[in-house]
């Protein structure tokens, strides 16, 4: 039958039939416990956690090394308050093994957006640096670990005023952050200065601006970002504190089954050790099966002013800890030049909520051009769960 609209009423029932949630669908579903857009109070209270396991094994040059390691495991909630103007978000971690079940507030912050173009966000937060490699959910990253230039940066998240605001593709954001804010207990159970705290060391600033230029070349993505940190540190900041001056690059693209990310860093005004560093990567995925299973590659290179102005990373190379360099205080772990190069692959078994991974990188830490820092092989396997 046909309508006078042209459409037969069968294909009108088609479009509209009923698809069953999936099994997934029905248990991540029970993690949102209200939801209700006719309220004017409060439109939905959800649970938010996740669970990041994985089972490393280094092999390198000046030893070997395994483990499992319960790399994140994080509790809390959203919500969304007053016609979803306003956005809460709690929740903490523990630690490896669960020796300490609490060990500090993960993000604690208050969201407003007074419309969709505008946010301004109040609370502990992350910085707004790095677009991809710290701004980007470690659910959704399809390696193990951020890459060795951003994980040498001392940024984490802050005590923090920022605001985000986007039109016509173009996007641009600012904050400013306390340097005093704890990242962690450490395991020591001792947060000394609380969860927020006592906003007397020094004071970051962050300014950013980024274009998507997908409708120029007619892809799915091809954002370009560049962000600048600013730091007025003190001696004792806990986060923020390793140099004046942070620049990043990011440059995101998408089409089809490719997604590619390049990001670059130069960091300046360090004391001591921490000399002037520059550091990028590039990270191509391309999807084998769409939605199921994905290749993934990273190519990393640091280079550094000074002897030991690079640091190898803390997962998992210093489990092999490399030598002093003579005559250098505190230099263990350090070169000025670094590569590595990973291979890896992701199961989507529910998307990024629920997935399995598996990789290896390679890696080397040279000084003064020789090999004779750190080289070795980690080969990693892991669970990624999130809700």
């Amino acid at each position: 039958m046909i309508t006078s609209f042209g459409v037969s009423l069968h294909a009108q029932e088609s479009a509209t039939e009923f698809v069953e949630p999936s099994v997934y669908e029905t248990l991540w579903g029970y993690a949102t416990l209200y939801k209700d857009d006719l309220n004017p109070y409060i439109q939905e209270f959800k649970l938010r956690g996740r669970y990041h396991g994985q089972y490393y094994d280094v092999d390198a040059d000046n030893g070997q090394a395994d483990h499992w390691e319960d790399r994140r495991s994080r509790f809390g909630f959203d919500a969304k308050l007053f016609d979803k103007k306003l956005e809460a978000r709690f929740d903490f971690q523990s630690n490896d093994d669960f020796d300490d079940l609490y060990d500090g507030l993960v993000d604690a912050y208050l969201r407003w957006k007074p419309n969709v173009n505008l946010s301004v966000t109040a609370g502990k937060t992350k910085p707004l640096v790095a677009a991809y490699d710290w701004l980007s959910s470690t659910n959704d990253t399809p390696t193990f670990e951020r890459s060795q230039i951003f994980n040498q940066l001392n940024i984490n998240r802050a005590t923090a005023l920022t605001v985000e605001g986007n039109a016509n593709d173009i996007l641009w954001q600012a904050g400013v952050y306390s340097n005093s804010t704890p990242a962690t207990t450490s395991g020591t159970g001792d947060w000394g200065d609380g969860e927020f705290g006592d906003l007397d060391g020094g004071v970051s600033y962050s300014i950013g601006i980024g274009h998507n230029f997908h409708h120029a070349l007619n892809v799915e993505k091809a954002l370009l970002r560049l962000d600048w940190l600013h730091s007025d540190r003190k001696a004792g900041d806990l986060v923020n504190g390793r140099y004046d001056d942070i620049v990043s690059t990011t440059f995101h693209f998408k089409e089809g089954y490719w997604n590619v990310i390049a990001e670059a860093f130069y960091a300046t005004g360090g004391d001591g050790l921490n000399e002037d560093v520059f550091g990028a990567y590039i990270l191509p995925t391309y999807d084998i099966i769409p939605d199921r299973l994905q290749l993934v590659a990273r190519y990393s290179y640091t280079n550094g002013d000074g002897p030991a102005s690079v640091v190898a990373q803390s997962r998992y190379e210093r489990e092999t800890p490399i030598g002093l360099i003579p005559g250098v205080s505190g230099s263990r772990n350090r070169g000025d030049e670094y590569h590595s190069a990973y291979v890896g692959a992701q199961y989507f078994i529910y998307g990024n909520k629920l997935k399995l991974m598996a990789g290896a990188e390679w890696a080397q830490l040279l000084r003064d051009g020789n090999p004779t820092g750190y080289e070795g092989l980690t080969a990693l396997t892991g669970l990624r769960l999130s809700f």
